[in-house]
């Protein structure tokens, strides 16, 4: 079960590398495959996994070490050796932990110096080894390069039109690739969409990969005196999405059932098509959403009056949900996306998230270069997937007691 992550090239060197198409890696016959009578706008199957009913490691407590305290988990990736990196934004550090999940090392606290972190930094997991493990800073427009000893190796200024990377991921290899915030500013209150440019880079040299991509819906909102405050996607919006390897680009919008490969001169090379369930947004999927949101009103009172006895009162809760839900109900879009994330495995697979409707599991697939699904993972709701090999799955979560923590589990063959 050990991981197989290639080492990256260092930054500004060129990148080459083997691009592994699911189909080669699916391990699966034509014949393999079944077709499943309760949902129609699933194609046939050849292997569904669910994750294991413990897991192999888990990293996170209360009360206990400080460094086993998890805040706001950004990114974790399972390195060949089985040991496992941790970027927590709300704590400013990246951390290793041993295939046994023992602490072994803790780097970072806030700042601007080489080897601080500002907010909103992320943990690049694609291109993680134990050579290099790269965390990009949105704030110090910079990214951090650290070696699996934790040993600074270098940082290095990164952005992108005069700003941060809006999204932003890497090759195995090392290469960086990333989108921008997004052309369109709204002149009024409402819904809107923006166009994105998207670039490459080995180092802090960029290059244009394609220009006016359909990126984000968002939502423009006004204060009391009819002045625009900003922007934020919008609920159930429809985002750019992206996933890179050594030879280009995996990428769609979400708009339908598409994906197209898109080499580093920006050339369309393959297209990827497939069926997915029915887009419409339906009245009892609204039902189900408030629902949702209520509850987790309801589960932060609950959580807040165990833990705080005789300072938490529950007189408001409700009123404050409905606040929300009056917001929320406005903003809601025609029709789902047609996926959510889009992740490169350890092994060089491309797993894809259907867009998880509310209340569902998540539901994560592969595909056959005929858009036939030839693996299929469910991962329950609340769980987060960060990291992803041939039989195994690190995610993120939080626990009945409000706990955060990353798990390593196995996958297990339904």
């Amino acid at each position: 079960m050990k991981s197989q992550r290639v080492k990256p090239s260092v930054p500004g060197l060129a990148v080459h590398g083997l691009l592994v198409l699911a189909a080669t890696l699916a391990g699966c016959e034509p014949g393999e495959r079944t077709e499943p009578v309760d949902d129609p706008g699933r194609v046939g199957t050849s292997a569904m996994f669910r994750l294991a009913d413990e897991p192999m490691v888990s990293i996170g407590v209360t009360g206990g070490q400080e460094e086993q305290e998890l805040f706001e988990v950004a990114g974790a990736a399972r390195l060949a050796d089985g040991s496992i990196v941790v970027y927590e934004s709300g704590a400013f550090r990246l951390q290793k932990f041993g295939p046994d999940g023992e602490h072994v090392w803790s780097r970072g606290q806030p700042g601007e110096g080489p080897g601080d972190f500002a907010n909103f930094a992320q943990l690049l997991v694609p291109c993680a080894s134990e050579q290099t493990i790269m965390i990009y800073e949105i704030y110090n427009l910079r990214t951090t390069v650290f070696d699996g000893e934790g040993t600074l190796l270098r940082t290095f200024p990164l952005e992108f039109q005069g700003s941060s990377a809006y999204d932003i991921t890497c090759a195995p290899g090392g290469r960086l690739v990333f989108s921008g915030w997004g052309h369109e500013r709204p002149s009024e209150p409402g819904p809107y969409r923006t166009t994105a440019d998207m670039a490459f880079a080995d180092g802090s040299e960029v290059a244009i990969l394609r220009e006016g991509v359909p990126a984000e819906d968002r939502l423009a909102t006004a204060n009391s005196a009819g002045i625009l405050t900003g922007s934020a996607p919008g609920i159930w919006s429809r985002k750019l999405r992206f996933a890179a390897t050594d030879e280009g680009v995996w990428l769609g919008t979400g708009d339908d059932y598409e994906m197209e490969f898109v080499d580093w001169t920006g050339t369309t090379t393959r297209t990827m098509r497939w069926e997915g369930p029915e887009l419409t947004v339906t009245q009892m999927r609204v039902d189900a959403y408030r629902e949702a949101v209520s509850d987790s009103f309801a589960r932060g009172l609950d959580f807040r009056a165990r833990t705080n006895p005789g300072q938490v009162g529950s007189s408001d809760w409700q009123q404050r949900f409905e606040r929300r839900w009056e917001r929320d109900q406005e903003a809601l879009p025609p029709a789902f996306p047609a996926y959510d994330r889009v992740v490169l495995g350890d092994d060089g697979v491309l797993w894809i998230e259907d867009f998880p409707r509310p209340g569902e599991p998540s539901e994560w697939f592969v595909l056959d270069e005929d858009g036939q699904r030839t693996r299929s993972l469910t991962v329950p709701p609340g769980i987060t997937l960060l990291d992803i090999g041939a039989d195994w799955v690190l995610v993120t979560y939080r626990d009945e007691m409000d706990v955060e923590r990353v798990a390593l589990y196995s996958l297990v063959e339904n």
